[in-house]
């Protein structure tokens, strides 16, 4: 349940479900934001930010139009919550990029600021699933705050006495680009990168890295900010979330992936912060570590 009470007195949010704005079989719920800056989309299945767009400029994000809102399954698009841990899991029946994508978070703050900007807090505790894969003290929070730019904080709570939590993590973006073959990402020169295409091999990054096939690459200890030059300018600018992961499937791999489809594959890159591999979180005893990334737009 949405203690809608949070919101009663903030015009500009309001409470719908996934069958009204994006068809299907289950109503997940929805957060549709609509102020004098920005217009956004938050599901709390998944803690997840589907849309945003400030009214001055394009949107940011790109949602597939083939994604699945169905329990158990990822939503592809927006800004998936990877955690708390991305990629593989050392054991083999563990899913994919952790439980934060695919569990339900609660509603825990709103708040109209008085630049006019509006801040939306969801928080995961434990649930069935984290206590089977062995999180049972823990609380997973992200904020997002919505004004002329995107301001996302993301943080892990460990409740343990004595014991640390490792958590590992990524936020997923999907930025909505014209066309990934006319897309740039700057602020990688020089970095050396693992590529998942040639497992177990290190490169090093020269120049802009460019889409001319597929891209899925990750990068420890990269710089503090990259700008996704493409019919915009995104800049990218992080604090304490020193991974960066770079993703594109090309046309080869999206047209086995049911929820993108080869024909979507261009329309989109993936430029995603967050704590993985080497830079992981080892959260100790009673502390709480948080993340926080800006995001924003530049017209060419």
């Amino acid at each position: 349940m949405i203690d809608s009470a949070l919101f009663e007195n903030i015009n500009e949010i309001t409470l719908t479900d996934s069958r009204i704005k994006y068809d299907g079989t289950q109503a997940l719920p929805l957060l549709e934001i609509d102020s004098p800056l920005c217009q956004a989309t938050i599901s709390l299945y998944g803690g997840q930010i589907l849309a945003f767009k400030p009214h001055s400029k394009r949107a940011l994000l790109w949602l597939s139009p083939l994604a699945e809102f169905k329990r158990g399954k990822a939503i592809r698009g927006g800004i998936p919550i990877c955690a708390p841990w991305f990629g593989k899991h050392s054991q083999p029946n563990f899913p994919n990029h952790g439980f934060a994508r695919t569990s339900d978070w609660q509603l825990s703050r709103c708040e109209k600021l008085a630049n006019g900007h509006i801040v939306i807090e969801l928080t995961l505790l434990p649930n069935e699933q984290s206590i089977a894969l062995g999180y049972e003290q823990f609380t997973m929070s992200v904020s997002f705050e919505l004004g002329e730019t995107l301001v996302i904080k993301f943080s892990m709570s460990n409740h343990y006495q004595q014991q640390s939590i490792d958590c590992g993590w990524a936020l997923h973006s999907y930025f909505n680009v014209d066309s990934i073959t006319n897309t740039q990402v700057q602020g990688l020169d020089g970095l050396s990168y693992r590529d998942a295409t040639r497992p177990g091999q290190q490169f090093f990054q020269t120049g802009d890295l460019i889409f001319d096939q597929e891209i899925d690459r990750y990068f420890i200890n990269g710089t503090k900010v990259q700008t996704i030059n493409n019919e915009q300018l995104i800049t990218i600018e992080g604090q304490h979330c020193n991974t960066t992961i770079t993703w594109n499937p090309g046309q080869q791999l999206a047209q086995k992936m049911p929820d993108i489809g080869g024909e979507n594959f261009d329309q989109f890159v993936c430029v995603e912060r967050g704590a993985a591999f080497d830079d992981s979180w080892v959260i100790q005893p009673q502390t709480t570590t948080t993340a926080i990334l800006k995001i924003s737009q530049t017209s060419i």
